[in-house]
């Protein structure tokens, strides 16, 4: 409900409880603890029931208890109190932004009732055996059937009772801050200073994460074999240079790799467990689209066409193919064209597996054509490039699997 200014929630009920002290000594405590101050509360997170998602919908969060001191007999006094909290709550209309008062969820309330507690344990002691500082003549204590039922304490009220004024001409002015520093002040500003600390803790483990993120990322990891193309490469017992050297390896040795990072990569070996070597010494399986790149410059631009392979190849035979044809460019030497034709071939092999992985024709296979002074072809099946380009198969093993005919138009480039 919106009345004037102000938008009102149903508050909570009261917090009440029992002293052994008398009412105007209760009395005196609250006006010394300046229980009926305004407060300012660093958040609604905490201290109103109400759903968390809306608090940034409120600004400057500020409370005022409501006390009722109730005596219920000579030494003992019933304090009800309850903490009335508003925000204010802008709106982009001027004239519908208004403060709203929000139910507490007792905190506030438990708070003060503890210090007052505290208080009159430590701050007001009471000495019964001695003598009052001034005439007892001059001090009216109200008879059974004078006394109130109830005396309230409202915001910027003061308490002002009979009791309350002979006390205060009996009992010595008290330092309540000397006492008993700890207010409801003092407790919000604990809160707040351990939500900062809270926010500064996960600040920290928020940048970890990020350092843990990009050590993570900075960290390549392959699940292919990668092969050595290096003579006699290094196998270090660490990743150092200065580390004991396990053994060397020889070209086309092929080791599954763990981890590579910083110029090192981490393999696993068969019979030594695990070693590193580096980087500059291994191809890696995603250097495999690189082979037969520096070949493609010797060979004109190939065409392609899906045809039935008419060869007598049996695992293409008669069965859709991708056909790849190659001419050279350029004049190139007898004694490396055949090495430049398996080169381009592999290069052919794996342009041809992935435009058939695209592709809504049915092939099952890549051969390629070779036009010119050693003319052939070059044909595999796509499970055989799949196995190849992956790592399950080798470099070797590959091309014995392949279909090279004729035979002299690739030998200088099939390694024996």
């Amino acid at each position: 409900m919106l009345i004037g200014s102000f938008a009102y929630a149903q508050q909570a009920t009261p917090l009440e409880k029992v002293y052994r002290h008398p009412r105007a000594e209760v009395e005196r405590a609250l006006r010394d603890m300046q229980a009926d101050a305004t407060g300012a509360l660093p958040a609604l997170d905490g201290f109103v029931n109400a759903d968390s998602s809306t608090f940034d919908l409120y600004d400057n969060p500020q409370y005022q208890f409501r006390i009722k001191v109730t005596e219920q007999a000579p030494e003992q006094t019933l304090v009800s109190v309850s903490a009335r909290i508003t925000a204010w709550r802008p709106n982009a209309v001027p004239s519908q932004s208004v403060y709203v008062l929000l139910p507490s969820n007792g905190r506030l309330e438990r708070d003060l009732l503890d210090h007052l507690n505290a208080y009159l344990e430590k701050g007001s002691p009471r000495q019964p055996s001695d003598p009052p500082s001034t005439p007892t003549a001059s001090v009216r204590v109200p008879t059974a059937a004078s006394r109130t039922t109830g005396t309230t304490v409202r915001f910027a009220g003061v308490v002002d009772s009979p009791v309350a004024k002979s006390v205060d001409r009996i009992a010595p002015k008290r330092d309540f801050k000397s006492a008993d520093p700890v207010t409801p002040a003092t407790e919000i500003a604990k809160v707040q200073a351990e939500r900062e600390a809270v926010q500064q803790e996960e600040k920290k483990l928020q940048e970890q994460i990020s350092q843990l993120e990009a050590d993570r990322k900075s960290q390549v990891r392959f699940t292919d074999p990668a092969m050595v193309k290096t003579e006699q490469a290094p196998i270090f017992e660490r990743a150092d240079e200065l580390s004991k050297v396990l053994f060397r390896a020889d070209p086309q040795d092929e080791f599954e790799v763990t981890e590579a990072r910083s110029g090192w990569v981490h393999i696993r070996l068969e019979d030594l467990g695990q070693g590193w070597i580096k980087m500059s010494e291994l191809q890696l399986p995603n250097e495999a689209d690189d082979i037969g790149s520096s070949a493609a410059t010797d060979f004109i631009e190939p065409s392609e066409e899906v045809a039935s392979f008419n060869g007598n190849w049996v695992p293409l035979k008669d069965k859709p193919t991708l056909f790849v044809v190659a001419q050279p460019k350029h004049v190139i030497p007898k004694d490396s064209l055949g090495r430049s034709q398996i080169e381009f071939a592999k290069h052919a092999f794996l342009d041809g597996y992935r435009a058939a992985a695209h592709s809504q024709e049915k092939v099952v296979g890549v051969a390629v054509v070779f036009l010119g002074d050693k003319a052939g072809v070059a044909a595999a099946t796509l499970i055989d490039i799949n196995r190849w380009h992956k790592g399950t198969i080798s470099d070797k093993l590959f091309l014995e699997r392949c279909s090279l005919s004729p035979p002299d138009a690739f030998r200088d480039g099939v390694k024996r």
